[in-house]
């Protein structure tokens, strides 16, 4: 009998990851009434000891983790910004393709600038430090391009998630405008007050709009693919990935509506038109709409194509990514496609927001999690039956050294 500590914040993914447990060829006694409280203190010192921390990332006993390498396991690893933090991850590239120039990620990533801005009055100056952007953002103005022809960028805040914080934009006004301080009363700033204030974002990353994203029924619309990372460390994809379409038709003339150029559902769920059903398909579905079989499975080859070179990228900054033997994560990598079916790396997203998947594709993510215990833990355990899940597919193995 192994004994697992249990928590995670969402219900949708706690409850997938109890059954996954529940299910596995080991023995479980799952704990799960962990807090901030109690993670570190009397459960650890108790007769039965800690084989599994499967926890919110605050929650986590890295010292323990440390302390038993050999037998306890935890679901993140500690240190793992490189790949995380937008700007980080820019830069760790930036490097990588400096040694490595052929390397796919040299056209499978959008033209990234890091964009760091203390307040609005020094907006010049953050600008004189990206000034490709500046430049193209002048020359829309100046030569009166049609909106088709325009240069245009996206920004992003380098550690938000759920979409927070992204604009398209196509003029300096435009970009100058985010950073505005909205005019608030004191009602809108209470009903607003577990949002982050953008304002106070120092850190982000401006990159190339991909401006001729494949459409389907003149959707737009992103892949979110699950990757798991095992140990020291091998990574793999897995093929039942998910595509998350924006609620509106794709115009680009119209770039301030985010509810036609951000494809996160998590934007969507408190719209009147929102249905789940138009708003979340599985990837390998697209072939219902005009998509052929054999571009799918192109698609799937360039992203594993791609995310090889990412982990070899960022693992190869051990400052930054230090994958340790005793640790398996789950991230949430988005790709897109343009109208050409090639394939560019978004970002990687630490604890994804599976909830995202829906109701009716939940089999997805149980089925996931499943895999996960398979191919991550019960290795780790010694069950000398395990053979990677079919789903899975094996994308990176690199043996690193652990700081540990």
């Amino acid at each position: 009998m192994h004994r697992a500590l249990v928590h995670l914040d969402e219900p949708y993914t706690h409850n997938a990851v109890i059954k996954a447990l529940q299910q596995s060829q080991l023995e479980w006694d799952i704990v799960q009434d962990i807090t901030e409280e109690n993670s570190e203190a009397d459960l650890i010192s108790e007769s039965t000891p800690i084989a599994l921390q499967w926890l919110e990332y605050e929650l986590i006993n890295w010292s323990l983790l440390a302390a038993k390498e050999e037998t306890t396991m935890a679901n993140a690893y500690c240190i793992r910004k490189g790949l995380i933090r937008k700007a980080q991850f820019s830069y760790n590239v930036s490097k990588y393709l400096s040694k490595n120039p052929s390397s796919i990620l040299k056209h499978a990533i959008p033209e990234t600038w890091q964009f760091e801005l203390d307040h609005i009055d020094y907006i010049d100056e953050a600008l004189n430090e990206v000034f490709e952007v500046e430049r193209d953002l002048k020359e829309n103005e100046e030569s009166e391009l049609e909106d088709d022809k325009k240069h245009v960028f996206i920004i992003k805040p380098s550690m938000a998630n759920k979409a927070a914080g992204i604009h398209v934009f196509d003029s300096l006004n435009q970009l100058c405008a985010i950073f505005e301080e909205p005019e608030s009363d004191t009602e809108d700033e209470e009903e607003d007050d577990d949002q982050e204030d953008l304002t106070q974002v120092r850190e982000w990353v401006i990159q190339r709009y991909i401006s001729n994203p494949l459409l389907v029924n003149n959707r737009k619309f992103h892949v979110r693919a699950y990757v798991l990372a095992v140990s020291n460390i091998q990574v793999y994809l897995y093929r039942d990935m998910l595509a998350l379409f924006a609620l509106r038709p794709y115009d680009l003339n119209n770039l301030e509506d985010s509810l036609a150029h951000i494809s996160n559902t998590c934007i969507q769920t408190d719209q009147e038109d929102f249905d789940e059903d138009q708003s979340v398909r599985l990837f390998w579905e697209l072939n219902k709409f005009g998509i052929q079989d054999q571009d799918l499975e192109h698609m799937f080859d360039q992203m594993r194509a791609i995310l090889a070179d990412v982990f070899d990228a960022c693992t190869s900054e051990m400052t930054t990514f230090q994958a340790i033997p005793n640790s398996f994560e789950l991230f949430g990598v988005d790709f897109i496609m343009d109208a050409d079916n090639k394939v560019y790396f978004l970002e990687a997203n630490a604890f994804p927001d599976f909830k995202q998947t829906g109701s009716k594709l939940q089999h997805v993510v149980q089925e996931l999690f499943d895999a996960t215990v398979q191919t991550a833990i019960e290795p780790f355990f010694g069950d000398q039956t395990w053979n990677p899940h079919s789903k899975l597919v094996k994308v990176f193995d690199k043996k690193l050294l652990s700081l540990q």
